[in-house]
């Protein structure tokens, strides 16, 4: 759909600015066309085409996405060779990338989607942000460098979490010349992953997952060291623990019974039997005189 603005000023140039802020683009994306040029009692009227590129339609896309989703980041786009790279700039740029980059993935191929409806070609987008593609491209590159080190030496194949095309491209890539390991995809959509397989030696088997769990799940209670489980040697590793527990066990020694003031007996505890005692005398109470007579 073509985008113009029609203004009219005392002058041609004022007229292509008053275009230009009601257009809100700059002067390298129009076509300006003269309709009158003005004279003394004539003001000059000028039409201000927006020029379509790939470029300015990805870029007028994506800040749309970025006022929905409440950001004040916005975005600037360039086309070179075929490509249109993208890039958002701003104090909350991180929101736009999201975690591990999802949310400046799921940008990208909207944009890449109405880009090819509205212009019919399938140009390439790339959406950058605070150059995480370049530190994720580093990123991911150690990463299959040290993983293919690791396959060699354990001679199994190690199996990557599931990525993106761009990220799974980076995989190979960086393994290509590699002479100690290759790589391949498996799964399907979402599930597509990297698996690196290692080279010139003879590839063990994959350990079966206890009860059922998956590699870098939850250990088994009586498989603490992460080693494998052996029932015998749990077992006596158990006992141990038992007799060491009990020889901690703070025992009192056993006594004679012997008896308290009060008349019990004590026998580890106290008990509730009393020694027999003497009935108290009956009469009248006696009191102890200190050279007087006690009157009541």
């Amino acid at each position: 759909m073509e985008k113009f603005a029609v203004a009219k000023a005392s002058s041609i140039d004022l007229a292509v600015e008053k275009a230009l802020q009601e257009l809100g683009v700059s002067r390298d994306r129009v076509e300006v066309e003269v309709l009158a040029k003005g004279g003394l009692f004539q003001k000059a009227e000028v039409k201000v085409t927006v020029i379509e590129t790939a470029a300015s339609l990805a870029e007028d896309f994506v800040n749309g996405i970025l006022e929905k989703m409440g950001l004040v980041s916005r975005a600037t786009a360039v086309e070179t060779d075929g490509t249109v790279t993208v890039t958002v700039s701003g104090e909350d740029s991180g929101t736009a990338i999201g975690y591990r980059g999802e949310a400046l993935d799921a940008i990208q191929f909207l944009a890449r989607t109405y880009l090819n409806q509205e212009k019919q070609s399938s140009a390439k987008v790339v959406i950058d942000c605070e150059n995480y593609r370049e530190k994720r491209r580093e990123t991911l590159t150690a990463l299959a460098l040290r993983l293919a080190e690791k396959a060699h030496r354990t001679c199994r194949k190690v199996v990557l979490e599931p990525m993106n095309p761009f990220e799974r491209r980076i995989i190979h890539s960086a393994l290509l010349d590699s002479e100690i390991a290759e790589t391949h995809s498996e799964g399907e959509d979402a599930q597509r992953h990297v698996v690196i397989v290692p080279k010139g030696v003879e590839i063990k088997e994959d350990r079966r997952p206890r009860n059922g769990r998956r590699e870098g799940g939850r250990r088994d209670r009586n498989d603490r060291r992460g080693g494998k489980f052996d029932g015998k040697k749990d077992f006596r590793a158990s006992r141990d623990d038992d007799r060491r527990r009990e020889d901690r066990r703070e025992r009192r020694p056993r006594t004679e019974e012997e008896e308290v003031p009060d008349g019990r007996e004590y026998r580890g505890y106290y008990t509730d039997s009393f020694t027999k005692q003497e009935a108290p005398k009956s009469g009248p109470p006696k009191f102890k005189s200190f050279g007087g007579t006690k009157k009541f």
